[in-house]
């Protein structure tokens, strides 16, 4: 049913239209209203007084904007006025685990990945208040620029600036936690849609190895803690020379789009798929060289003339 038949169903006094609607936004409603309380219970009431006064005001929505966005709204508004009314916060801010992993995974990569989970957690609660509540609307629940501005109630460029620094700040923090051992155990992390897409080139050894102790994340986290992915720009500093230099990893069949491209099947894809910015690692290469790459910076988008041919 669409939002529509539930929202006739909801006024006709339809028991079932009304929880179907409870249940189809509950889940986005708490996470707004945590995003701001910090306090489980606290937000749990705010969802609760959020339907109630949905369903008492639901004859007055006209449809201007989406149903998720106007309950959001009304969440956000309700959580605003709990934290004037109460100061308490709790120390920490959920992300649901399938927000940042992704896919069946093995118990080692199961606690890698909880590990990971649990540092994102705690630093996303670390951010400061306005920024916390603008980073967990866009990056988390994936609202527009103009929806979270309606739902906090604050113009549009101050959500950009504002998720601007978040992420900046996140990422500053990340950085700081990510471990730096530079060795053949350096923690990695891959999306599952890189795991499925490397597999089915029938994978070298080397690189077999990296995929099989990889720990499998979302996209969206893939991003926030700045992880070499496919389709990444990557500089690093070649440690054995102190050159910086700068790559487009891209798969074999996409190779050749400009002079920047290295396949992730060549050594030093290999050897950077899979680490995030700040880690460095100790990469034995096929001509004998024994050299420690360190990840200066990761762009999550091509080269901008990747797609040119090169003659």
């Amino acid at each position: 049913m669409t939002d529509t038949d539930l929202i006739a169903g909801a006024l006709a006094g339809d028991i079932l239209a009304i929880k179907a609607l409870m249940r189809m936004h509950h889940r986005m409603l708490y996470r707004t209203a945590h995003a701001i309380l910090r306090d489980d219970a606290e937000a749990e009431d705010a969802v609760q007084e959020t339907f109630l006064q949905a369903l008492r005001a639901l004859g007055t929505f006209r449809g201007e904007s989406k149903l998720s966005t106007w309950l959001v709204r009304i969440a956000a508004n309700e959580a605003l006025m709990r934290r004037r009314r109460n100061t308490k916060a709790a120390a920490r801010v959920d992300v649901e685990p399938d927000d940042l992993a992704s896919g069946e995974v093995d118990p080692e990569s199961t606690a890698h990945c909880g590990e990971m989970r649990q540092l994102l957690e705690a630093r996303i609660g670390a951010l400061p208040e306005g920024y916390r509540a603008v980073f967990m609307m866009r990056a988390i629940e994936e609202l527009s620029v103009e929806e979270t501005a309606a739902a906090l109630g604050i113009p549009e460029v101050t959500v950009r600036t504002r998720y601007f620094r978040a992420r900046n700040l996140l990422q500053k923090s990340m950085a700081g936690d990510v471990d730096k051992r530079s060795s053949l155990d350096a923690p990695l992390l891959i999306t599952e849609v890189d795991r499925a897409r490397l597999m089915q080139l029938k994978p070298h050894a080397a690189l077999l190895r990296e995929i099989d102790r990889a720990s499998v994340i979302s996209p969206t986290a893939a991003v926030l803690t700045d992880v070499v992915t496919m389709n990444t720009q990557v500089f690093y500093t070649d440690e054995a020379t102190g050159q910086r230099k700068h790559l487009n990893l891209v798969y074999p069949q996409e190779a050749g789009g400009c002079v920047c491209c290295v396949s992730i099947l060549a050594p030093v894809g290999t050897a950077l798929l899979g680490l995030s910015a700040g880690q460095a690692i100790e990469w034995e290469f096929p001509d004998g060289a024994h050299r420690r790459l360190h990840v200066d910076q990761v762009i999550h988008h091509d080269c901008p003339i990747n797609g040119a041919t090169i003659v």
